[in-house]
């Protein structure tokens, strides 16, 4: 239980480092919403597909069992509001805004799993959160309401997504991030006249939806397996205190004290919480 419990942290950690270039990659494309999802839904599923099929040849990329229809439902939904939500308002509100989805996840764990999170999560829970938001304390400008209630929508949709992974014992779940993109390319064209992009946008679409994107939610996907969901989602933080630090390099935008400070606090309890559970693992392992 040890291993599992470590190579499903180390797995769910390194997608989210990747996916904290998300939201700057969404900027420097600096197009339309519905061009955004149509290229990345499209060029998120075929890159898993094939790449699925070369590691799993025999196993199908499709199946009709109601827990993958609401994975993909789920995948879709979340992927949708996020790329609206960032376009909408600001990175900083929409990352904060998402941030709370270990309290989804732990509550849905709760009730559709009866899986109980030890008061070691919880508490981790609230002091991240506390982190997230000294982070952005100073970030809100403006906030759109339409683009927060999406940002909102899309921390549900993640959390229940994780909730639901886990419930699924025999079948790997990522082939459903293949029908969550082609949902999101289905909603880019009764949504958009065209979804032609020009110039650089190009480049930094193909970095975003070939590598980033697919990467990223496979061994994203993978973690609900290993650890419970809500931890899942208190990791699924570290992408509101490293996103920032992407625009800092990339656009030269300094972060703020604040951020600095929050940030620390962040790294801090997941590494004790993490080192606590791992330990709490060992322990049940002995007895």
């Amino acid at each position: 239980m040890h291993s599992d419990y470590f190579k499903g942290f180390l797995l769910t950690v390194l997608g989210v480092l990747i996916l904290s270039f998300d939201a700057l990659l969404i900027r420097l494309i600096n197009a339309e919403s519905a061009d955004i999802l149509f290229w990345r839904g499209l060029l998120l599923s075929v890159t898993v597909a094939i790449g699925f099929k070369i590691k799993y040849p025999h196993l199908a990329l499709y199946r009709s069992d109601w827990c993958y229809l609401r994975s993909t439902l789920l995948f879709g939904i979340s992927s949708i509001c996020f790329v609206l939500a960032v376009n909408l308002t600001s990175v900083a509100n929409v990352l904060v805004i998402i941030s709370v989805q270990p309290l989804f996840a732990a509550f849905f764990s709760r009730i559709f799993l009866g899986e109980k999170s030890p008061a070691i999560t919880w508490i981790a829970i609230i002091i991240a959160l506390m982190g997230i938001f000294w982070v952005l304390k100073d970030s809100w400008q403006g906030p759109s309401l339409q683009g927060d209630l999406l940002a909102l929508a899309c921390g549900a949709a993640l959390s229940l997504k994780f909730v639901n992974d886990r419930a699924e014992k025999q079948h790997s779940m990522v082939p459903t991030l293949i029908g969550g993109g082609f949902m999101m390319s289905a909603y880019a064209l009764l949504t958009t006249d065209s979804i032609m992009l020009t110039g650089s946008q190009w480049g930094w679409t193909l970095v975003l939806c070939l590598v980033i994107v697919p990467i990223a939610f496979i061994l994203i996907t993978l973690g609900p397996k290993r650890i419970p969901a809500a931890e899942v989602g208190m990791l699924m933080l570290l992408e509101t205190v490293i996103g920032p630090l992407w625009v800092w390099l990339f656009l030269h935008i300094a972060p703020n004290p604040a951020a600095l400070q929050g940030g620390s606090l962040v790294i801090a309890t997941l590494i004790i919480h993490t080192l606590i559970r791992m330990r709490m693992s060992r322990k049940v392992v002995v007895s």
